[in-house]
């Protein structure tokens, strides 16, 4: 009888040093995960030099600000409208989300993360205090639509955030974005 050769047997002598050195390199990890485990002491936390601040409560409410109100309806007529993208500009939060990686020239093209809304469809605006705390302002916004003007009302959430102190402190807008999800709206430009 003759020999039968076995080309799978080769190749598996071959590589059976490779497997057995990465089953005992795998064992061994293995065995140092389950002999020392956790490393840290539960019974001796690190702790932050300093007293300790409790961030753990909801800051106080204070009364929104009339001078925050009037950013708001600012930024609704210039940005949201695409009526004056200049002055939209100045009252945004430089690096908010709405400005971020945007240059002053970008943004007057009106190409810009802030939902519109047509100059000549809207009616009116009112708004509902969602939060108002020392740093932020959040207010729920709803845009009217006029009858027949083929555009659905929305509403919307603008945060507002304070810079400067005193005569100084002036609100601008942070955050815009629509609050019952967003209607498709026709692109009138800026009129």
């Amino acid at each position: 009888m003759a020999p039968v050769d076995r080309p799978f047997s080769r190749k598996l002598v071959k590589w059976l040093p490779w497997i057995s050195g990465l089953v005992f390199v795998v064992g061994g990890i293995a065995f140092l995960i389950a002999y020392y485990g956790n490393t840290a002491h539960p019974n001796r936390p690190g702790t932050r030099p300093g007293k300790p601040v409790d961030v753990s409560g909801t800051p106080k409410s204070v009364p929104v600000d009339p001078s925050a109100r009037l950013v708001a309806g600012k930024f609704i007529t210039s940005a949201v409208t695409r009526q004056d993208l200049a002055a939209a500009w100045k009252i945004t939060e430089p690096g908010s989300p709405i400005r971020a990686g945007y240059t002053y020239k970008q943004w007057l093209t009106g190409n810009i993360p802030v939902q519109p809304f047509p100059a000549k469809a809207l009616d009116a605006a009112s708004f509902k205090v969602e939060s108002s705390h020392p740093g932020e302002l959040t207010l729920n916004v709803y845009i009217f639509a006029k009858p027949k003007s083929g555009v659905k009302s929305q509403s919307f959430f603008i945060v507002l955030h304070p810079h400067g102190a005193g005569k100084n402190k002036r609100w601008l807008v942070n955050y815009w974005i629509p609050s019952s999800g967003a209607y498709v709206v026709p692109n009138e430009g800026t009129g």
